[in-house]
């Protein structure tokens, strides 16, 4: 292989003009098979690689698919990219991102798709408005994948987050324990899936004919530690809770650790449920029961719609709902 081949060098090889090697090289029928089979043989035999981002530039297609995350500390994103790439099977390359939850990052990544360096886009939690989502819709492909925002009309593929939430709570006042704390996030930075699970939380309480407490409500942030500061503020009250709800499992996570460091035995003095079913729910001790997402799934679901939008130049703008399910280990006896 030579180095630093040009399009001049294989025209020259193959003693033919540059225009007919540009020709041969983006498939234009107006070349002779003689022709063709003297470039490609010059092609070969040089070395040359034709410039890819150009070449994609002007038939506009990347083959790219562009994953934006708020954070690589949930390894639950780990399954739907795995998913999306089983999906796309070696057809289109995965970029990932992180946005890190800041808007002005979450557009200048989203201009990779206007700068048409990829194909299309899926948002794993944004801060993006609906109207904001809506302006790059009509044009791009674009979808959400396990958070949804609110006045959107973009594909988004997500469980049903309040009916989860419900589910779990509702099983916790089944077996008895009417005190269920919440810990969630700070409305500053909860995510619509959140909000959802919050819903579900007091939809259960309200249709047991349960009294919201807010002193068994607490808002912290998404973090280990977050978790932790919730169990012992739990364990402060006059009247502490049974069972704990949390909207994540590194929360669940965290409020075992502070619960079994201050002595209790998680899943008999106390119960606690977390939600996702990240790897971690097995390795932790006692193991976490929580509410399982399809991420691997949700992954492959929402790369399949993406694919036949990108192939037929459509825009699909439903909401596909995937099932979830309690997934019951040591710390919870739902």
């Amino acid at each position: 292989m030579y180095i630093n081949v040009t399009i001049k060098d294989v025209a020259k090889a193959a003693g033919v003009s540059v225009a007919t090697v540009s020709r041969v090289i983006n498939g234009s029928s107006s070349v002779s098979d003689e022709k063709k089979k003297m470039v490609n043989e010059a092609i070969r035999d040089l070395g040359f690689n034709p410039n890819q981002l150009a070449h994609n530039l002007r038939k506009r297609e990347t083959k790219n698919i562009l994953v934006i995350i708020p954070s690589t500390e949930n390894t639950f994103y780990s399954e739907i990219i795995r998913g999306m790439e089983d999906e796309v099977n070696h057809e289109f390359d995965i970029i990932l991102a992180s946005s890190y939850s800041y808007v002005h990052t979450e557009v200048r990544l989203l201009g990779m798709m206007t700068n048409h360096l990829v194909d299309a886009a899926v948002i794993l939690g944004s801060r993006l408005t609906g109207a904001q989502i809506d302006e790059y819709s009509s044009h791009y492909h674009i979808a959400l994948a396990s958070e949804n925002i609110e006045n959107s009309h973009v594909l988004t593929v997500l469980i049903d987050n309040e009916k989860a939430a419900y589910e779990a709570v509702d099983r916790f006042i089944a077996i008895g324990l009417d005190r269920v704390a919440l810990v969630t996030t700070n409305t500053d930075i909860i995510a619509p899936t959140s909000d959802n699970r919050l819903k579900g939380y007091l939809k259960a309480l309200r249709s047991n004919g349960i009294e919201v407490s807010p002193e068994l409500i607490y808002r912290g942030d998404y973090s280990f530690e977050s978790g932790m500061a919730a169990a012992k503020h739990f364990m402060s009250l006059s009247a502490p809770p049974k069972a704990v709800f949390c909207i994540s499992d590194i929360l669940a996570a965290g409020c075992s650790k502070a619960y079994s460091a201050a002595g209790y035995t998680v899943g008999k003095d106390i119960q606690i449920c977390g939600f996702d079913n990240i790897p971690l729910c097995s390795f932790v001790t006692p193991t976490l029961t929580t509410v399982a997402q399809p991420g691997y799934k949700m992954g492959r679901t929402v790369a399949a719609r993406l694919l036949s939008d990108i192939k037929n130049n459509t825009y699909s703008t439903d909401t596909v709902m995937l099932d979830h399910e309690i997934i019951v280990r040591e710390s919870a006896i739902l």
